[in-house]
């Protein structure tokens, strides 16, 4: 029987204010790693430097002597994170697939961030602490993700044991549980990766992960609003009306 030949990654994370790509090549039969990265381009900049995703990508695909019907997966990272980053990154991963008929996989934070961190934190269980803005973390320990205020960091409910903690909150999350006595290890992952994105979308395109759609991840509800004066009447109604 003649084996399928290895998948060709493409990986996208926007969701913080670094911006990255990956091209990651499955590894053949057979081989004990999981794979590489082919090329990688990454970009730190202000909330909504998603939009060069398409250019990051097209350079990637170039330097490769590549295309996008060379592109076997893409991964792409669902949040919780920038509002505009996920949309974006979400949308060019979806369109992507909807030309070249490949299929897109969804990857969270914490599943990037635990992958990124494993070395360190060991047996430990992972606690992922993202910051929110405006005094409050995104607090991922396994299930859904929830939105802890600042100040009521003393509150969480205690791990049974020693917990590992990741990204740009977890400082903040570690202190508040050291003075509770709690041993808090935070390890170095602090945003996740278009690397790691690639890895856990492979481990779920080989059922090693549960399956997870491709759509935002968003811990808050929409907060848009009516404007103060009420909405516009359809184009019709307004014709008349004047």
């Amino acid at each position: 029987m003649l084996s399928s030949p290895p998948r060709l990654i493409l990986a996208l994370d926007a969701s913080s204010s670094r911006c990255s790509v990956v091209l990651w090549s499955e590894a053949a039969p057979g081989q004990a790693s999981a794979g590489r990265v082919l090329a990688s381009l990454e970009n730190e900049g202000q909330t909504g430097d998603a939009a060069r995703l398409p250019g990051m990508v097209a350079e990637l695909l170039r330097a490769q002597a590549l295309s996008a019907r060379d592109i076997t997966m893409v991964a792409v990272s669902v949040g919780p994170g920038s509002f505009t980053g996920l949309r974006a990154s979400l949308a060019f991963a979806q369109g992507l697939a909807g030309g070249t008929g490949i299929p897109v996989i969804g990857v969270t934070v914490a599943e990037a961030l635990a992958l990124a961190s494993r070395a360190e934190a060991g047996e430990r269980p992972l606690w992922c602490a993202l910051d929110a803005r405006q005094g409050r973390i995104f607090l991922h320990r396994g299930g859904a993700p929830e939105a802890w205020e600042v100040a009521s960091l003393s509150q969480p409910p205690l791990p049974p044991t020693a917990v590992a903690l990741a990204g740009d909150a977890a400082e903040l999350l570690g202190a508040a549980l050291r003075e509770r006595g709690v041993t808090a290890v935070v390890t170095g992952a602090r945003a996740s990766h278009a690397r790691e994105v690639a890895m856990a979308g492979l481990l779920r395109a080989q059922g090693q992960m549960p399956p997870l759609a491709a759509v935002p991840l968003y811990i808050d509800p929409p907060r848009a609003l009516p404007p103060k004066g009420g909405l516009r009447p359809p184009p019709r109604e307004a014709a008349q009306a004047s």
